[in-house]
């Protein structure tokens, strides 16, 4: 392939317009992950980013020195300003959710996740991470360009039509590489280690008493049944960094990604993290897939209201 090629496929790859609907999706979705987020969090709001919080801001100058992200640290003295935080980030992130102001939405959904992910690093897992990281992406995403308050606006001042036009890709790409580098980044370091090696990772893991939800069935948990378990996870982890990029495997390779994470979500409590990762997924899926999708939930919601409503 020569050089030439080579730049128009990278130029089609991430600026042919596309259409941006799987962002819109996604932008829905993380909205959702965002408020569930702040829902877990609200019950210990002060005693996680209080000013008398368990972690200090002194503690965190320590921890991660240099410029930071961090509304704390321009907040004065007392919980006044940590509490209005709360019920600013959850009121962009309801603006996100629904398309309104959806560009100066993300920023502040960005600037919020950043800034309490900032204030106390310890209780955060790589699907915090995952979500903040997305965020930033989806800042400079044409995320309202669907679904969203922002495109009735449009559409209503005549500035739009009924067709959603398509728009560069390039943000979405980059959640996409996101998704995959993680991917393949958790295999890599799984194969450093030799319990994965040897295929004896998972039954430490189903012993996490600390981390357990419900009950593995115990034939998952004899000898060999884990070794086919912990070989499988790093297949599937190397197959979605690599493989979902083909048209052709990528539905499948998705749908073991589904299992895999639906079964760590049943055996074990690590709050939102799998759905972090799953929400991305709507990225890889065909814009004209997602659309058929739509129109079939909306025919069944539809019709099923309308049976409701026909008198007896």
């Amino acid at each position: 392939m020569s050089v030439k090629a080579l730049v128009k496929a990278w130029n089609e790859f991430f600026f042919a317009p596309v259409s941006p609907l799987p962002v819109a999706v996604f932008r829905i979705l993380l909205a959702l992950l965002a408020i569930a987020d702040l829902v877990l969090l609200s019950p210990d709001w002060l005693a996680w980013f209080g000013q008398d919080g368990w972690v200090s801001m002194a503690t965190v100058h320590k921890l991660e020195p240099g410029v930071r992200i961090n509304l704390f640290t321009l907040m004065p003295p007392g919980n006044l300003w940590p509490e209005v935080l709360f019920w600013v980030f959850l009121a962009f992130t309801l603006f996100l959710l629904v398309g309104f102001m959806t560009r100066a939405s993300s920023i502040a959904v960005f600037i919020c996740l950043a800034s309490i992910q900032q204030r106390n690093p310890y209780i955060i897992h790589p699907g915090d991470t995952f979500m903040r990281v997305s965020a930033f992406f989806l800042m400079f995403a044409p995320a309202g360009a669907a679904l969203s308050v922002d495109r009735l606006i449009r559409i209503r001042r005549g500035k739009e039509g009924p067709e959603i036009a398509p728009k560069s890709p390039w943000a979405q790409r980059m959640i996409q590489f996101e998704l995959a580098f993680a991917y393949l980044i958790a295999c890599w370091w799984k194969s450093m280690g030799s319990d994965w090696v040897d295929g004896t990772a998972l039954y430490y893991v189903w012993h996490l008493d600390q981390f357990r939800r419900f009950p593995v069935p115990a034939f998952l948990q004899n000898m060999v049944a884990v070794r086919i378990e912990s070989w499988f996870t790093m297949a599937i982890e190397f197959s979605l960094g690599v493989f979902v990029w083909f048209k052709e495997l990528r539905y499948p390779v998705l749908l073991l990604g589904l299992l895999l994470h639906l079964s760590i979500e049943y055996a074990m409590n690590v709050p939102l993290f799998e759905w972090a990762l799953l929400s991305a997924y709507v990225l890889f899926v065909d814009p004209a897939d997602l659309e058929r999708a739509m129109r079939w939930v909306r025919g069944r919601f539809l019709r099923r209201a309308a049976a409701v409503q026909q008198p007896e």
